[in-house]
């Protein structure tokens, strides 16, 4: 929990962080556009897309448009426990949708995992994919990074990071914490990496990152905290069921015995 509260910097009871952060599994991927196979979309397709569609215009309304058209067949229903729970959860449904190049369906989104940390320039690529994804890859100029990975690292544990941005001087350092990134670090490029403007909005779990408009934040901000708390409900519904599932099959094997 620390390391989530840190990053997004929290307190109170915004500091309820669910529990995908654990690495729970993602939607699968439906069908690409251009297949002639069909879906079962284990549900009724016509209350699908009248709830897609509300769920399309809501996204409009902040400011968010998707690349191409996005159908039922892009959604994974049984994921979310059926159109309802896809309901409750719409808004960070739609903007983990990529396209068969891993890339968002929504601009100025990011997809992220934070455990990511695999060389001595980690952070200077780092830099590069969100401000890429914020659209100010302009902005940023001579960045170096270096963890100090190697038998020299006991002695000089304390990574670095440099840049400049929009012509002025910026240096951090950080703490090398094995596959994690420093949540301080990361969370002064997601707000360097800003568009005017815009203000930078994240998931409770961290894996989405989006910049919208700064009359759209707050907004955005609530749909992100109701949706966090719907999946957080599911999650827990469905270890019980798997708990309750494992119960029930030992009691057959005792039973038989």
């Amino acid at each position: 929990m620390g390391f989530w509260n840190r990053l997004l910097g929290l307190s109170g009871a915004e500091q309820i962080v669910d529990s995908r952060a654990t690495g729970t599994a993602t939607p699968r991927r439906r069908l690409s556009g251009d297949s002639d196979a069909t879906v079962d979309l284990g549900c009724d397709p016509r209350e699908a897309a009248q709830v897609l569609y509300v769920a399309l215009d809501r996204a409009a309304d902040l400011g968010m448009v998707p690349r191409r058209e996005i159908t039922v067949d892009d959604i994974d229903f049984d994921f979310y426990g059926g159109v309802d729970g896809f309901r409750t959860e719409a808004m960070t449904a739609l903007l983990r949708l990529d396209d068969d190049e891993g890339r968002p369906l929504f601009s100025r989104v990011l997809l992220f995992d934070p455990e990511c940390v695999e060389s001595n320039d980690t952070y200077a690529h780092l830099l590069e994919q969100i401000s890429g994804a914020a659209g100010t890859r302009d902005r940023f100029t001579r960045i170096h990074c270096d963890l100090h990975f190697g038998p020299d690292f006991a002695d000089n544990p304390i990574g670095e990071l440099s840049y400049l941005r929009a012509g002025e001087p910026v240096h951090l350092d950080i703490a090398v914490e094995g596959d994690w990134i420093d949540p301080e670090v990361a969370r002064q490029l997601f707000e360097d990496a800003t568009p005017e403007g815009h203000r930078w909005v994240a998931t409770g779990d961290y894996a989405i990152h989006t910049w919208v408009e700064d009359k759209h934040a707050d907004a955005l901000a609530r749909i992100f905290a109701d949706e966090d708390a719907a999946a957080e409900t599911r999650l827990v519904g469905g270890l019980r069921h798997h708990r309750h599932a494992g119960t029930d099959h030992d009691t057959k094997d005792d039973t038989h015995a």
